[in-house]
């Protein structure tokens, strides 16, 4: 499976920042035909809820612990109520577009992975312009082949077309170096370490963020003299990550600039609205 290929599927928009995610298609017929698009080896997308489809990812990820944030409310909960946790998961968070990837062969449709995609990072959020490429799962035996590089281009190249030059970076958390890894060889552009998120249950996180190219030169722009030391400050943290400047200390400087520039002002509601990150 070649991680060269691209998605294309332009059905499969994020939602707006007020919508609703879809509704389960196997439960009611779904407004729109589900159209999916190949790639690679036979690889497809849908944006739609089939639980066939979902159910076998959710069983495995029910029984695998790892820092993904709807693991422990899966495994709490009986095997067989597995699609009603992830519709519990996904109506009462954030505005968010699921995306399953699958294979189609000898007529059958075997699921390889899920993930998605958010327009903010929280439902409360006042802007976006910093999506969020959340809950990424590869099935166990698809692991090795590429399949998380290409779900991870398949969503940027959505938060390009969507966002276009609105687009300040995206924003990733993961328990895994190895996806730490890819996003960083992948993204086209800068990537920081924002810090670690505890996410309870779930356990702790990297959270990372990548910032575009027209990002990068706003915040090379200069500042008003009185503005120099929060200036220097995101700099530090945004050349370093936490490993320079604790994300605590980020939040006020980020806040003080917020008039100069939409990513000061973006970065600084993506940081207030991880409290837990350190």
């Amino acid at each position: 499976m070649s991680d060269q290929a691209a998605f294309v599927e332009p059905s499969a928009r994020p939602l707006s920042r007020d919508a609703a995610p879809p509704s389960d298609p196997d439960a009611a017929p779904p407004s729109a035909p589900d159209a999916a698009s190949s790639v690679a080896g036979g690889l497809r997308v849908t944006s739609q809820w089939r639980r066939p489809l979902l159910e076998p990812l959710l069983w495995q990820l029910r029984e695998e612990r790892c820092g993904h944030v709807w693991q422990p409310a899966l495994a709490a909960a009986a095997r067989s109520d597995s699609f009603r946790v992830f519709e519990r998961q996904i109506t009462q968070g954030r505005p968010t577009t699921v995306f399953t990837y699958y294979l189609s062969r000898d007529g059958r449709d075997e699921p390889v992975a899920v993930a998605t995609l958010s327009p903010r990072v929280a439902r409360d959020s006042p802007e976006d312009g910093i999506p969020v490429l959340g809950r990424a799962y590869v099935r166990p035996e698809f692991r090795g082949r590429s399949v998380y590089r290409l779900v991870l281009r398949h969503r940027l190249d959505l938060c390009r077309s969507t966002w276009g030059p609105r687009l300040l970076g995206v924003h990733l958390g993961t328990s895994s170096p190895r996806v730490a890894e890819v996003f960083r060889t992948t993204f086209p552009g800068r990537t920081v370490r924002l810090g670690e998120e505890d996410l309870g249950e779930a356990g702790t996180v990297t959270a990372l963020l990548g910032l575009t190219t027209d990002t990068d030169r706003q915040l090379a722009l200069p500042v008003p003299r009185r503005l120099a030391g929060a200036h220097q400050l995101v700099s530090d943290y945004l050349a370093g990550g936490s490993g320079a400047v604790r994300p605590a200390e980020v939040v006020p400087a980020l806040r003080t600039l917020a008039d100069q520039q939409d990513a000061y002002r973006l970065l600084g509601h993506l940081l207030a609205a991880l409290p837990t990150l350190r």
